[in-house]
């Protein structure tokens, strides 16, 4: 894992006690990313080889209510949020496909479904913080619990098959962040970009938040985020080759007080 010079350059930064005002915010959102991606690992006791769109024809399906609760101060911010997604297809497979050691042949229909659980928790170190302007460092983890179902039928046989598969995706987040206040505390926006690096293998998160509040207390949120995997062959090991992209906007209500 490799931290860019700039993040080292934040952390050398002096924190200011003067600035922005300190708030705690709870909100809701709805956040429906596009995905793509696959999945081969075709070693160990839970074999699988098969990709998001091309085999299994994912597109956006329900999309519940996520939750977040965070505090923002002079010297630094703690956010805690939660949300899912859940993903649908139906296609017929051009290749045998495998999940969790269950092959499904060249030919058969498949109904799949894939969701997606997260749980994020991010603290800022406001190295620098002025009274319309913040930078600082992000520390932090998110959680991602990912779940694949798929069930397919030999329409000439009428022969079923079915199977699951199911994996963690625990990344640390790190790297920096910056924010803005702005209209008397009117308009609340910060971005930020988180990158790891091993082995060859890759994570990229990054994100933007725009905030608006009529009225001092309660606001309407704005977000783009974007989370990229690559985890080529003989990176972190030699059979083991994943990727995944999920990147969309969400809108949501926020209270502050």
């Amino acid at each position: 894992m490799r931290l860019h010079p700039a993040i080292l350059f934040l952390i050398a930064l002096p924190a200011c006690a003067q600035g922005v005002e300190n708030y705690f915010y709870l909100d809701a959102h709805y956040f429906t990313p596009d995905i793509s991606g696959h999945f081969n690992n075709l070693t160990g006791s839970n074999p699988i080889n098969v990709d998001l769109k091309n085999d299994l024809a994912l597109t956006k399906g329900t999309t519940k209510v996520g939750f977040g609760a965070e505090y923002q101060g002079h010297r630094f911010g703690l956010e805690l949020s939660r949300d899912e997604q859940d993903y649908k297809g139906q296609n017929t497979l051009n290749r045998t496909i495998t999940v969790n050691g269950q092959q499904f042949a060249a030919g058969v229909l498949v109904t799949s479904t894939f969701k997606a659980t997260n749980n994020n928790l991010n603290w800022t170190i406001r190295a620098y913080s002025g009274d319309t302007f913040w930078a600082g460092l992000d520390l932090g983890a998110r959680y991602t619990q990912a779940e694949i179902n798929v069930f397919g039928i030999n329409t000439p046989t009428g022969f079923t098959v079915s199977a699951d598969y199911k994996t963690p995706l625990p990344v640390p987040q790190i790297g920096p962040s910056l924010g803005i206040v702005a209209a008397n505390g009117r308009v609340v926006a910060k971005g930020f970009f988180h990158f790891l690096t091993y082995k060859g293998a890759t994570y990229t998160h990054y994100g933007a938040d725009l905030r608006v509040f009529p009225v001092n207390w309660l606001g309407v949120r704005a977000f783009l985020d974007g989370e990229h995997f690559k985890v080529p062959a003989n990176s972190i090991k030699s059979d083991l080759d994943v990727g995944l992209d999920r990147t969309g906007t969400g809108l949501g209500v926020v209270v502050r007080f």
